[in-house]
């Protein structure tokens, strides 16, 4: 068990299609494996975040930006945010191709996040892209960026970020 007195995580994500909201509640599930207790709710649900010992958030990438959604979060709880560990990812179905290039973009989706906050960690993940349910807009700028429909999520790679965060987090200096 965690030793910490207020060992709550608020696992906050904002989600077009739900991929993103997978994402965050697989985050949640392994930080509660590792005792703590996570809320995991869509960022337009949040109302405070002075509860909690620590904070998870994320969106999806659309034309290279968090969701404006996202963006309000953090600059709504912004100062709040600065008094606690934070840690920030963002999925993009882009990132299942791994370059430089392409992780320099997905991070620099970040920017207007990182103008507010200054997170101990970061996570950049690959999406899934299902055409079932999506905008019309949304699908044509798929077809454009020649994406072909598939999931690319690496639940490895994200169970292991979230597995490493609490010692990110809540590392002790003295």
């Amino acid at each position: 068990m965690v030793e910490n007195v207020n060992n709550r995580i608020l696992v906050a994500y904002a989600s077009r299609y739900g991929s993103t909201k997978e994402i965050a509640e697989a985050i949640g599930r392994t930080l509660e494996e590792q005792g703590y207790a996570v809320d995991c709710m869509n960022v337009m649900d949040v109302s405070e975040v002075s509860p909690y010992a620590a904070v998870v958030a994320g969106s999806p990438i659309y034309m290279g930006k968090w969701l404006v959604e996202a963006v309000d979060f953090i600059k709504m709880f912004r100062m709040d945010l600065m008094k606690r560990p934070l840690a920030v990812f963002a999925v993009g179905y882009s990132m299942k191709e791994e370059s430089d290039m392409i992780r320099r973009s997905a991070r620099a989706s970040m920017a207007e996040v990182l103008i507010y906050v200054n997170p101990q960690a970061e996570g950049l993940f690959a999406g899934k892209f299902v055409t079932e349910g999506m905008s019309e807009a949304d699908l044509q700028v798929m077809k454009m960026a020649g994406a072909v429909p598939g999931d690319a999520r690496n639940w490895s790679v994200i169970n292991g970020w979230a597995r490493a965060l609490p010692a990110i987090l809540f590392t002790v200096t003295e």
